[in-house]
Parts: C-alpha cells; sequence; structure tokens
C-alpha cells in the first residue's frame, strides 16, 4: 500500500536514530569508563592535594626566609632593607615564583637520621641568634598550622626549629644539599607513624606521604641559609568526608542520571517494540479499524522503525489480500451459482422426465448443461491464470518479441495490422504472460472493434518500458461502463461465454512487471496502452 508521507524507516534515518547495538554499545562504553574515569578523578585528586601542600609549604617556608635573613643581617650588623637578589631560577625582572616539582609517584627513601650535632657551646654566632629569635614564632605557627619548619644555617644545621630539632645537622638530606647549592628542592616520603590513624574530623592529617621542601636563603648572591618545612599531604578520604555534602549531591545526580539513562534506554527500545505489539494484537483482534498497524511515534531506533515499517507493510498487504479474496469468493460464487443452478434444473429434469421427452428436448438440456459446464470451466481456467500470474516470481528469459507479436496477431488473420518498426528485439518476460496480455487485447479489440482493422503498434518507450498500443474502430466504450472495465466479471457479452477476466488478467500482467494499463475511448474507437 502506497503512502505520500515517508515511510518510519526513512523518517529514523533522516532524524539520525541511533540503532539498538550503538545505544548498547554507548552504555557499555559509559559503564567501562566509570571505574576508568574514577581511576582518573582519584589519582588527580592526590596530585592535586601533593601540589596544594608544596605550595602551601613554599609559601610558609619564603616568608619564614626572608624572615630569618632580615634577623641574621641585624644580628650581623647589617641593613635589613636590602633588596632581595634573583636567584638562579629567575626569569622576570621584578618576581621569581618557586614552581612545585614533587612527583607523587617518585617516593624518597625514608628520611635519613642527622648527620651530627652542634655541642651547646659551640651555638655561638649570628645565625644561631637569629635562629633563637625565630625558633618561638615557628612553635606558635606549628599549633595553627601544624608545619613543621627548621632553620638551617649555611653548614646544613639547624639554628632555629618549631619542634627540638635545634643542633641537628642535615646537610647530608638530598633536599637540604640541593638548597646549599642555591636551588630549591622537595622530596616526598612515606609517612611512617606509630600513632593511631587520626579520625576524619580531627585536625591532624591522615595522608601517607610527607612533603619535605628546602628553600635557600640568599643574601648578596650567596646562600646563607636553608628553610626546611614539612607537612603531610592532605588524603582524598579527607577532603570527601569534608566536602560529603557536595559529594552526596554528586551521588545523588549520578543516581538520577543512571535512572535517566535506563529510562531513556527503556522508552527506547521497550517502549516501541512493546507499542508495536500492541498494534499487532489490535489487528489480530480484527475489526474495521485494523487494517493498518501505525508505527510507533517519537524518535525510535533504527531497527525498530524498520520492523514497525515492515510489520506495517505487511500488514497493509495482508489486509488488502483479505479484501480482494472476500471480494473474489463473492464475485465467484455469484458467478457460478447461475451455470451451477442451470445445471442442477437440467439433470432434475431429465431425471424426472426422460422417459416422456423427446429426443430434441434432451438434446437441448444436454446441450444446455454442456455450455454451463463449459463456461464454469473457461472461469475456473481464467482464474487458475490470473492466480498464476501474481504468484510467478521466477526470473523470465528474453523473448523473440517479433516472433511471438507475429503469431498473435496471425491468429486473426488480415484484422490485425502489426508495426514493429520501434520494437526492441528482445523482452525479459514470461512468455505467456506476453501471450496473455497482448492476446486478450487483440481478441477484445476484434470482437468489439467493429468490421474496420485494429492496429497493432508496438514502440520502446522512453523510461526502457515496451509500450503496446491495441487500437479498434468500434464504438468505443459507454459512458456507464468505463469504470468497470478493469473489474473481474464484468462483461457485456455473459451471454456469448464472456467470464470478464481478460482485461483483469491484462492488468496483473502489467502490474507483475511494475507496468500499467489504460485506454483512451470516444465514437471513432478505442485505444488501449499496455506499458511493460
Amino acid at each position: 500500500m502506497g503512502s505520500a508521507t515517508d515511510s518510519a524507516a526513512e523518517a529514523a534515518k533522516r532524524a539520525g536514530a541511533p540503532s539498538i547495538p550503538r545505544l548498547l554499545g554507548a552504555v557499555h562504553l559509559a559503564i567501562l569508563l566509570v571505574p576508568v574515569v574514577a581511576l582518573l578523578v582519584l589519582r588527580l585528586a592526590d596530585v592535586q592535594l601533593v601540589e596544594a601542600t608544596e605550595r602551601r609549604l613554599i609559601a610558609e617556608a619564603v616568608v619564614v626566609s626572608e624572615a630569618y635573613r632580615a634577623e641574621l643581617l641585624r644580628a650581623d650588623g647589617g641593613a635589613t632593607d636590602a633588596p632581595p637578589v634573583a636567584p638562579p631560577w629567575g626569569t622576570d625582572e621584578r618576581y621569581w615564583p618557586i614552581a612545585p616539582v614533587i612527583d607523587p609517584r617518585a617516593l624518597a627513601v625514608p628520611e635519613p637520621p642527622p648527620s651530627g650535632s652542634v655541642a651547646e657551646a659551640e651555638r655561638t654566632g649570628p645565625a644561631w641568634q637569629a635562629g633563637a629569635v625565630l625558633g618561638p614564632l615557628l612553635a606558635r605557627s606549628q599549633r595553627l598550622n601544624l608545619a613543621g619548619v627548621r632553620v638551617l644555617d649555611a653548614d646544613g644545621c639547624v639554628v632555629g626549629s618549631s619542634g627540638s630539632q635545634v643542633g641537628d645537622c642535615l646537610a647530608d638530606h638530598p633536599e637540604v644539599v640541593a638548597a646549599l647549592g642555591g636551588r630549591y628542592a622537595a622530596v616526598g616520603r612515606e609517612r611512617v607513624s606509630d600513632e593511631p590513624t587520626p579520625a576524619l574530623t580531627s585536625i591532624r592529617r591522615r595522608g601517607k606521604i610527607r612533603l619535605f621542601v628546602a628553600v635557600p636563603v640568599f643574601d648578596g648572591g650567596e646562600v646563607v641559609g636553608v628553610v626546611r618545612a614539612s607537612r603531610t599531604a592532605v588524603d582524598p578520604l579527607e577532603v570527601a568526608w569534608r566536602h560529603r555534602g557536595v559529594l552526596l549531591l554528586a551521588l545523588l545526580l549520578t543516581a538520577a542520571g543512571t535512572w535517566a539513562i535506563s529510562r531513556f534506554l527503556s522508552r527506547s527500545i521497550a517502549g516501541p517494540v512493546r507499542r508495536i505489539t500492541d498494534e499487532a494484537r489490535r489487528v489480530a483482534g480484527g475489526g474495521p479499524e485494523a487494517a493498518h498497524l501505525a508505527p510507533p511515534t517519537g524518535r525510535v531506533p533504527a531497527e525498530v522503525a524498520e520492523l514497525a515499517d515492515a510489520l506495517s507493510t505487511m500488514t497493509d498487504r495482508l489486509a488488502g489480500h483479505a479484501a480482494e479474496v472476500a471480494e473474489f469468493a463473492a464475485t465467484l460464487s455469484h458467478e457460478l451459482k447461475t451455470p451451477i443452478a442451470s445445471i442442477r434444473g437440467a439433470t432434475e429434469l431429465l431425471r424426472d422426465d426422460w422417459e416422456t421427452m423427446s429426443a430434441g428436448q434432451r438434446e437441448r438440456f444436454l446441450a444446455n448443461v454442456d455450455d454451463d459446464a463449459e463456461r464454469m470451466q473457461r472461469l475456473v481456467t481464467r482464474l487458475l491464470v490470473l492466480a498464476r500470474i501474481r504468484a510467478d516470481d521466477d526470473t523470465p528469459e528474453p523473448v523473440d518479441l517479433s516472433g511471438e507479436l507475429q503469431a498473435l496477431a496471425a491468429r486473426h488473420g488480415d484484422r490485425v495490422e502489426l508495426d514493429l518498426q520501434g520494437a526492441p528485439p528482445t523482452l525479459a518476460i514470461p512468455v505467456d504472460h506476453l501471450r496473455m496480455a497482448v492476446g486478450n487485447l487483440l481478441d477484445n479489440a476484434v470482437e468489439h472493434g467493429g468490421e474496420g482493422p485494429v492496429a497493432l503498434r508496438v514502440t520502446a518507450g522512453d523510461d526502457g518500458r515496451l509500450q503496446v498500443q491495441v487500437r479498434d474502430h468500434g464504438p468505443g466504450i459507454s459512458e456507464g461502463n468505463r469504470h468497470r472495465v478493469f473489474d473481474r466479471f464484468f462483461t457485456t457479452r455473459r451471454d456469448a461465454g464472456g467470464t470478464g477476466l481478460g482485461l483483469a488478467i491484462v492488468q496483473a500482467v502489467a502490474h507483475a512487471r511494475g507496468g500499467s494499463v489504460s485506454f483512451e475511448t470516444g465514437p471513432s474507437g478505442t485505444t488501449f496502452t499496455l506499458l511493460l
């Protein structure tokens, strides 16, 4: 059944409807990416937390280094407002920021013990005086920021500390060695602690990495000391606990997204399939409104749209065939009723009055029975031909058009004028289809075309189809019969044995070939045009 609107499958393709494998593949890919993304986010968060801790330690160490330099100059009798000198890593005229350098993936060995200690009696000089001034300040600061800070002199010995490590020499620590050489350095060491893991609500950190940064103290272009600061990096679990409200919201959004995806798949796949099933059940239930299966509306997967379109086409064809069979059965019953009734009536009379009938009467009744039987035979034969035309789907062999058409015209002698000048030499068509279609047109024209000749003209159309024109010079088809010409069993020669299936067979052959048959009629004659 044709339609002016596009099919559901074509509409779905134009709309870019995803296929079911693509939908499922996207969902599976999303599921596979969840742990990967989670690991990447966790790793990125860990790196960011370590970097944030290092930046904070750098900031604290820089402030302490400038305070130590000022105290050192005061203790040594120098000026305290001397401008800073650009360190080796400086790239700007005014600012020399220190960038984080720790790689959380490369942890150093545990912190080595001090290489020695300075005795109490030897703790003299400007560096020790400056360290003594800063010691209380560092201790108070540690209570607020939990960062351990140590100030080292030019020999790498602790002269001021937030703890009790004053006098320890750390000159062999890698970060101190680098800082004494004028370079900023930092290391990350695995935290080793005998204390229990603090609670999530504690101010103390639960991280497994402790960072150590060493910032050189410059004066006059020389390294006069080192500020070494340390702090445990923030644990991602701590951050998660502190931001549990945001994480809970993210979890709710994730759950909502999962539900939305499930709902989308349900509506995109299960929903249309369910609607198609309901439509199929409705059609199976019968009724005047069940002649067409409505396709699912909305955005559906391409496969489901194609399935709906195929089922709709199948339903339309089945409905059309069912209506055709019903009409055919009703018409056939009507066509066979008259000859069967006539045969039964004649048989009954012959049985009852055979002895009293004359030979002429018996012969007349038997002739009537024979005529009615012959009519039914012609009718059944034509119906079988019509059914065979519709069911024939074999690939045809090329037919010699000239020979076949000449043979058809020869059946009527000089009544048919044949013109094959524009005809192709062959045509791929079942030979019996060609014979029935052209033969019926010729028979019809000779029978109704009066005394004039019938013209049979065959040409090749512009679209490559074969065009067959049959023209007679009869009185034409009456106005009231024109719309019934191709109806099965319609005939104006029923008394002469007409079955009304000749032109129906012609039309069936044309439709089987994807062609058509039409006519033009008037008082001067009728022309049938057959396209194959």
